[in-house]
C-alpha cells in the first residue's frame, strides 16, 4: 500500500515538474497599453481607465504598460510636486454612467482619475512602465528609476521584458 501511494506521488510529482503552467492563474491576460499623456489627449487614458475596470470585472488578468508621452502623466511638477492626473476630476455624468454599468451606488465610484488608478490597482491590475523612457524622459535614473513618478506600485520593465507583455496578452488594447 505504501509503495502505490509513494508512486502515485511520484507520478504527480513528475507530472507537475514537466508542466510549469500547474499553478499558473487560467484567466487570460488583456493588455492595456498606455502611450499617450493626458496632456495630450485626455480621452484616451479615461477611456483606458474604464476598459481597464471591465476587463477586470470579467475576470481577465489585467495588465498596464505605461510607455512613451503617458509617463509624463505621472510625473511630479517641479513646482507643484503633484503629478497631472491624481486631482483631475471624473466628469459628474460619466460617474453616474459608470455607477449604471457597473451596478454600483454613486459614492463607490471614483471622483478624480487619481483614486481611479488606486482603485484599479487594488482590484488587481498589475502597472508595468517603460524603464528606458523613465531614463530617456529624465523621470527617473538607473538606481531610482521611478524617481520622478508619483505611482510608486508602476514596476519598471526593460524593452525585452515589454516585448514579453505584449506577446502574452489574449488581447492588446492601446491608448
Amino acid at each position: 500500500m505504501i509503495i502505490k501511494k509513494s508512486a502515485v506521488l511520484i507520478a504527480l510529482l513528475l507530472i507537475m515538474s514537466f508542466s510549469p503552467f500547474v499553478f499558473a492563474s487560467e484567466r487570460p491576460i488583456f493588455l492595456v497599453h498606455l502611450k499617450t499623456a493626458l496632456s495630450k489627449d485626455d480621452a484616451q487614458l479615461c477611456v483606458a481607465y474604464n476598459v481597464i475596470w471591465a476587463a477586470l470585472k470579467e475576470g481577465y488578468d489585467v495588465r498596464v504598460l505605461v510607455d512613451a508621452s503617458a509617463i509624463d502623466t505621472f510625473k511630479k511638477g517641479w513646482l507643484s510636486g503633484k503629478d497631472d492626473i491624481s486631482d483631475y476630476k471624473i466628469p459628474e455624468n460619466l460617474r453616474r454612467t459608470l455607477s449604471k454599468q457597473f451596478k454600483l451606488p454613486i459614492n463607490e465610484v471614483p471622483s478624480t482619475y487619481g483614486e481611479f488608478l488606486q482603485m484599479l490597482h487594488n482590484l488587481g491590475a498589475k502597472f508595468y512602465v517603460n524603464r528606458a523612457y523613465l531614463i530617456v524622459s529624465k523621470a527617473g535614473t538607473e538606481d531610482e528609476p521611478l524617481k520622478k513618478i508619483t505611482v510608486k506600485f508602476f514596476k519598471p520593465v526593460s524593452i525585452m521584458e515589454m516585448i514579453q507583455l505584449r506577446k502574452e496578452a489574449s488581447v492588446y488594447m492601446v491608448y
